[in-house]
């Protein structure tokens, strides 16, 4: 292996954008981009034409087979992870998977199994975890400034129209509103593994149960979409809980770069909070630093002082670098980068025991009970 880490990318879908714009060489990656493949010919042309790209497949055995490549990015759809994950390993690259990883707990273990039996990097890929206000968040929290958490609210607001988002074409969404492809669930199974991610991250307990519902909206006067929504996460203590609530409207006057949804997280420990107005949207950016909250980070201590600290980066497009960052260092300095697999696979079973509540009249259901489907 060189100096830098050789990366293909697998998957030139809409949010290739962001895990492509984390290997330009501002961001000073010990790594490069040296092949992509996508079935799409077009795109293929135009992502090797940006970013110099000599080598590109639209076949995925051929893909691999480039001795070239050291580690690869799986940014395929959900029920082509397992397929092409183990793949990979059997080509003796690294790899780390774009969420979801897998639809089921056999798939994910496959996955494990396979990877155990090389001495090749598995993680997969979770940004939320590496955007910077979180980050500080975690750092507060492992220094007791406000206790150990007891409750977290998490909301997420998204609009079929905003004053600016990414322009996503409704073609890209057909597999998400598939049962095979995402469970028909394009925000509660999709989006939802990262809020899950970031509650199990910041509570130091399993989540034990969910209680799960959701509501119908219908976007472009075309799709059925499956929010509104609400979540709620228990843990054996029961004075700790968790909630992800998530809204839709039609119109509202929100700045992105990105997707149309911004989120804002509130973590309550035993004597203080932390507030993080803001992450994939820019909905927070104008705001003056009274209620709700200027985009960064603010918290209350245990006498009482509030404090903030508006100088993290809260360019979502930064959490996709550092986590980018995080998997090349990782096979570098030759340690497990996060999230690792069997981790994944908890949060994985929390998403589908989401799913079983959705599907059981919203009774609350144990984590442990999934074994395997929703």
């Amino acid at each position: 292996m060189g100096d830098k880490i050789r990366v293909g990318i697998l998957g030139l879908g809409r949010i290739s954008t962001l895990h492509l714009q984390a290997y330009k060489p501002e961001n000073k990656m010990n790594a490069e981009i040296v092949a992509i493949c996508d079935k799409n010919k077009k795109r293929l042309k135009q992502v090797a034409d940006e970013y110099n790209v000599e080598q590109t497949y639209s076949n995925v055995d051929e893909f691999l087979k480039n001795n070239k490549i050291d580690a690869v990015e799986i940014l395929t759809p959900h029920h082509l992870h397992t397929e092409h994950t183990i793949k990979a390993f059997r080509a003796g690259k690294h790899v780390s998977l774009q969420k979801i990883p897998a639809l089921t707990l056999s798939d994910m273990d496959k996955m494990i199994e396979v990877s155990k039996n090389t001495e090749l990097k598995f993680r997969i890929f979770e940004n939320f975890r590496f955007y910077e206000p979180y980050m500080k968040a975690k750092g507060l929290i492992k220094q007791n400034v406000i206790g150990k958490p007891v409750k977290i609210d998490y909301q997420m607001l998204s609009a079929e129209k905003s004053l600016s988002a990414w322009d996503v074409p409704l073609k890209s969404w057909q597999w998400r509103l598939t049962e095979k492809g995402n469970y028909k669930l394009p925000t509660i199974f999709d989006d939802g593994y990262h809020k899950h991610s970031i509650i199990a991250h910041f509570f130091d307990e399993p989540v034990k149960s969910v209680i799960a519902w959701q509501g119908k909206t219908k976007v472009f006067n075309v799709l059925d979409w499956d929010i509104p929504a609400n979540i709620i996460y228990t843990f054996k203590d029961k004075s700790h809980m968790a909630t992800w609530s998530i809204s839709m409207h039609k119109f509202f006057p929100m700045q992105s770069k990105y997707y149309g949804c911004d989120e804002y997280l509130t973590i309550y420990g035993d004597y203080g909070a932390i507030y993080m107005p803001g992450c994939t949207g820019s909905l927070y950016e104008n705001c003056d630093n009274s209620a709700p909250g200027k985009a960064g980070i603010h918290w209350i201590d245990k006498e009482g002082k509030w404090h903030s600290d508006l100088n993290v980066n809260t360019d979502w497009a930064n959490s996709f670098v550092n986590c980018s960052r995080e998997f090349i260092e990782a096979i570098r300095e030759d340690r497990q980068p996060e999230v690792n697999p069997i981790e994944a696979r908890y949060i994985l079973q929390i998403s589908l025991a989401i799913v079983r509540s959705l599907r059981n009249n919203y009774r609350e259901i144990k984590v442990k009970d999934i074994e395997d489907k929703p």
